[in-house]
């Protein structure tokens, strides 16, 4: 078994020191993008805050001169920018522009503007109340709009989700597949990050759907307690807790922890769909807010 990345994912080939020379000065412009800052830079590629011939906000992602003159990785990157263009707007970063022959493949998105969650977590802590159920809903109905559009992200993290002004905005499809797109099994290479990969992919199962589900249960659990739901440590640290399904809810709301419980299953089949889970928590929001409203109404009846 062969896991890419000991801390997060490497879809495509490594190419050592991204800091190195090749990565030194940024370009001005990008297939007439131009460039107005570097905010992001990984092992594949490197992505620039950029304004587009329009004027609009665009964040591009070029790849590495030495990941570019990879046949394989310019072919994954082509992919990434399909499967990009198929998912609906309001749930992604939508795709603006690409040039996938380029000498290096870049493709350019709309900019979302919010932190990942991530990084709220890490400066204004974890999620609570209202704003804890919504993220739950949002990001569900997210990723069954993935899912409707015939894809498998992969690679659900908290630094590939955007707290966007009107919900959660999932980023990076590097790793995505059509769920009818042929993959391979057998390989013993898993693509993911450590602590998010679902278990059927240590046994060498090809991720469908159910994959995604379950780094929705991890998530959602992160984001009410701050805490990995599989702690930290070595990559097979990490599995072996994942494997035994020895998640740590500890905190997690009560009304939410059955159907984290449920989304964090080792068994893919008994999960919940990612629809499913749309539909039950976006019940829970309507219900939650419907008692805030209540209250603060009859907490101004009793004021007067």
């Amino acid at each position: 078994m062969v896991i890419s990345g000991e801390l997060g994912t490497v879809p495509y080939t490594l190419v050592g020191d991204v800091d190195s020379k090749e990565e030194a000065e940024d370009p001005e412009r990008i297939g007439g993008h131009r460039i107005v800052e570097r905010i992001g830079i990984g092992g594949a590629a490197v992505v620039y805050a950029a304004l587009s011939p329009e004027g609009e906000r665009v964040a591009v992602k070029i790849l590495h001169p030495a990941v570019a003159a990879d046949p394989a990785c310019r072919e994954r990157f082509a992919r990434e920018a399909a499967l990009l263009g198929r998912v609906a707007d309001e749930h992604t970063a939508p795709l603006v522009d690409a040039d996938v022959h380029a000498v290096r493949p870049w493709l350019a998105m709309r900019y979302v503007e919010g932190p990942t969650v991530g990084e709220h977590v890490d400066t204004d802590g974890p999620l609570a109340g209202v704003a804890l159920l919504e993220f739950a809903a949002g990001l569900a109905e997210a990723v069954a709009a993935v899912h409707r559009s015939g894809i498998v992200h992969r690679d659900l993290k908290p630094g590939n989700i955007i707290l966007a002004a009107d919900g959660p905005k999932i980023i990076d499809f590097g790793i995505a597949r059509g769920v009818d797109d042929p993959a391979l099994a057998g390989s013993g290479e898993i693509l993911g990050s450590p602590g998010w990969i679902s278990p059927e992919q240590f046994h060498d199962h090809v991720p469908g759907p159910a994959a995604d589900v379950f780094a929705w249960g991890g998530l959602t659990a992160y984001a009410a307690t701050g805490r990995r739901p599989f702690g930290s440590g070595t990559v097979r640290q990490t599995a072996v807790r994942v494997l035994n399904g020895h998640a740590d809810l500890c905190g997690t709301p009560r009304i939410l922890l059955p159907w984290v419980e449920a989304a964090l299953s080792t068994d893919p089949d008994r999960r919940p769909t990612s629809a499913e889970l749309a539909a039950v928590i976006g019940g829970l929001v309507g219900t939650r807010r419907r008692q805030v409203h209540a209250s603060s109404s009859w907490a101004s009846i009793s004021s007067r």
